[in-house]
């Protein structure tokens, strides 16, 4: 098969959209697979419009056979990784192709001799611009639901990668949290020990606009401080933290957003969303014309509740706060139905971020990996 394909460099409007829009044609009839919402995913290889940019270059390559798309590869090199982590790591994202061997290596080659030719003298993937875009290839809960941010791809995909001298680099874990009937006294008066010995407390705004115009930069400037040894991480610039707040704590349902301030300097958050997965299938990537009631409908009746960002300053941990924090959520998911809540992506070895689990019944039941392989090495047959 793969003497008829070539790998083609996109260039034009018509290209973007075949590479966006090659997952529907892959994942077809899975009832596992979430749809992206084809607009948001152009706008992340739009420089105009995606700030990540900034300090990242890419080249999005297609595989082509008879005229369609069959394959897709983004190469990518961030020079903020590159500055801060002293490491001349491309990275390859986006990855989807369909069942052959043969094409997974013309896409993996194409995107290695870019990088190459950027001056890198190793490759990462699955990785996008920053750690806040799509990281990892799914090797194990493949039966599972994924959320809106999950990693889904059929099982041959390590394979290929494998086949191709990719070894591991880490991996991400998730949990599914069972959402108790009741909160733990134990928890309850734990938590009020702690706000009385430290003086925190723990709220949500009652407003988007209070969320994010009175604490949507201190959020980042947490999240900053308190990721930033965590593998893959870099510095959000101010036009990142910007876009963050304007797309994001602009949109969400603030109950779902717990804030932990000392005074009036935060110290530590975390962000949730009603579960959307269902959702975005049925909206099959497009907002209109009925796309937005479902999810508009979810946000208001899943059962389901995803976890996607907590942080806390390093000077502020292990005092407790992690439990102050998770026990507020766990009102309000109980006050609104919740049964269930997703982890989402948390590296395996990040004791802190799953301690706040430790007190819930939970289960781990996925696990997405990165692969790394030195440039300089020929690709194994």
């Amino acid at each position: 098969m793969a003497h008829s394909t070539t790998i083609e460099p996109v260039r034009s409007a018509r290209d973007i959209s075949e590479f966006v829009r090659l997952p529907f044609d892959l994942y077809r009839g899975d009832p596992l697979w979430i749809p992206q919402l084809v607009s948001h995913e152009k706008a992340q290889f739009d420089p105009r419009r995606n700030p990540a940019y900034e300090t990242a270059r890419a080249q999005l390559f297609r595989a082509v056979r008879d005229g369609r798309t069959v394959g897709r590869v983004a190469a990518i090199v961030s020079d903020a990784y590159v500055g801060k982590w002293d490491r001349k790591c491309g990275r390859f994202g986006w990855f989807e192709c369909e069942k052959d061997p043969a094409t997974a290596r013309l896409l993996i080659s194409a995107a290695e001799e870019w990088v190459a030719s950027q001056g890198m003298t190793e490759i990462s993937g699955p990785l996008g611009f920053t750690d806040n875009d799509p990281t990892g290839v799914l090797v194990d809960g493949f039966e599972e639901l994924p959320t809106i941010a999950g990693s889904y791809n059929p099982p041959w995909y390590r394979d290929f990668l494998e086949g191709l001298g990719y070894a591991k680099e880490v991996d991400y874990v998730e949990y599914r949290i069972t959402v108790p009937s009741e909160l733990p006294e134990r928890m309850v008066r734990l938590a009020e020990q702690i706000s009385r010995r430290t003086g925190i407390r723990v709220f949500s705004e009652k407003s988007r606009k209070n969320l994010a115009g009175r604490w949507g930069r201190q959020i980042f400037d947490v999240l900053n401080l308190s990721y930033s040894e965590l593998y893959g991480t870099t510095l959000l610039s101010d036009a990142q933290i910007d876009f963050y707040i304007e797309s994001y704590l602009g949109q969400v349902d603030p109950s779902f957003i717990k804030l932990a301030a000392d005074g009036g300097k935060l110290v530590g958050f975390i962000i949730a969303m009603p579960n959307l997965s269902r959702a975005f299938q049925k909206a099959r990537g497009r907002l209109l014309p009925f796309g937005f009631v479902h999810i508009l409908r979810a946000l208001k009746k899943s059962d389901v509740l995803d976890f996607y960002l907590a942080g806390i300053l390093p000077d502020y941990r292990n005092k407790g706060i992690d439990a102050m924090l998770t026990m507020d959520m766990g009102r309000t998911a109980l006050a609104r139905g919740m049964k269930f809540a997703e982890s989402n992506h948390e590296l395996e070895d990040n004791t802190l971020i799953q301690s706040m689990w430790k007190l819930y019944e939970r289960r781990l039941h996925r696990r997405s990996r990165v692969f790394n392989r030195q440039i300089g090495v020929r690709l194994l047959s």
